[in-house]
């Protein structure tokens, strides 16, 4: 069909053969099989001229939108691989996408005003495909699932930690083996077994569970009890001295964020740019951290 619009459109075989970089030859054997397929002659032709038939004017109509849509697809081609655009849909864990993703996306739309971004935070492992996501930030400690490509965005720690009234009441742990004197917050929503055996992390006990780590973290900064979070939700609060870090030698456990998306979808200029933004800023590591090291355990706290 384009051949054959080229054709109309230039009055000449020779002329639509030199625009296309086709052979005369090859051009002529083209219109041939369009007309063979059709049923129907498109062109008079004779030694001298070339003219559309009654049908041929009517095809030659249909032919010309589709040229005109496959040069404007194109064009839409060039320009999304040129500069990013559209819409992202992306979805993360409730705690980091609320704390560390949401602030840092409006710096990302000042790089890029053509995109927008719509962002989930579920803290379920979501079916990205089948619930057309673009990509997903993913907190674990590898991914082996083969129908995404991941990149790593940055290390994730999680640290046990109390405030120093629930120390100065209680006491600090001196060992590990002490937690199962305490009350450990959110046991079976936190990774304690990834920490400690599985048999000693059953051996733990707390009054209170709730399956999401913000929520554990304002309940510990009130002093009633000990908690293992990540990092990005505790370091201000361990920078400030609200909670303090417990067994900081003995008691740590590390992870990764990254950022997967299905094989089945290209890496569009958009993901691209988002990706890179996100390395950018969150990793190698991540600024959360430094106020961690700040204040590990101050004095006067029983067993610091």
């Amino acid at each position: 069909m384009l051949v054959f619009a080229e054709v109309v459109a230039t009055g000449s075989f020779t002329l639509a053969a030199r625009r296309l970089g086709l052979s005369k030859a090859s051009v002529s054997r083209e219109v041939a099989r369009l007309e063979r397929r059709l049923g129907a002659q498109l062109l008079r032709r004779t030694t001298r001229s070339m003219s559309l038939t009654e049908i041929g004017e009517t095809f030659y109509a249909g032919c010309q939108r589709v040229a005109e849509e496959a040069e404007q697809a194109e064009r839409s081609v060039g320009e999304l691989q040129a500069e990013p655009r559209g819409e992202i849909r992306l979805v993360a864990s409730v705690s980091l996408g609320q704390l560390q993703i949401a602030p840092r996306l409006p710096a990302f739309l000042g790089r890029y005003p053509k995109l927008r971004v719509r962002m989930d935070l579920t803290d379920r492992i979501v079916d990205l495909v089948g619930e057309k996501f673009d990509l997903a930030i993913r907190i674990a400690g590898r991914l082996a699932d083969a129908t995404l490509v991941q990149r790593r965005l940055c290390p994730i720690r999680f640290v046990v930690c109390a405030a120093p009234a629930y120390l100065e009441r209680r006491g600090a742990p001196r060992e590990a083996a002490e937690l199962e004197q305490h009350n450990c917050l959110g046991v079976g929503a936190s990774p304690w077994h990834l920490l400690l055996s599985r048999e000693r992390a059953a051996r733990l006990r707390g009054d209170l569970y709730v399956d999401n780590g913000d929520a554990l973290r304002r309940v510990a900064v009130l002093g009633h009890g000990i908690v293992l979070l990540p990092t990005y939700l505790v370091g201000e609060d361990l920078g400030s001295a609200r909670l303090v870090r417990i067994l900081p030698d003995e008691l740590g456990l590390e992870a990764s964020a990254f950022a997967v998306y299905p094989q089945s979808r290209h890496a569009s200029p958009k993901l691209r740019a988002l990706i890179d933004y996100l390395a950018e800023v969150l990793g190698p590591e991540p600024d959360w951290d430094g106020f961690e090291a700040a204040a590990r355990a101050p004095s006067g706290v029983p067993g610091a």
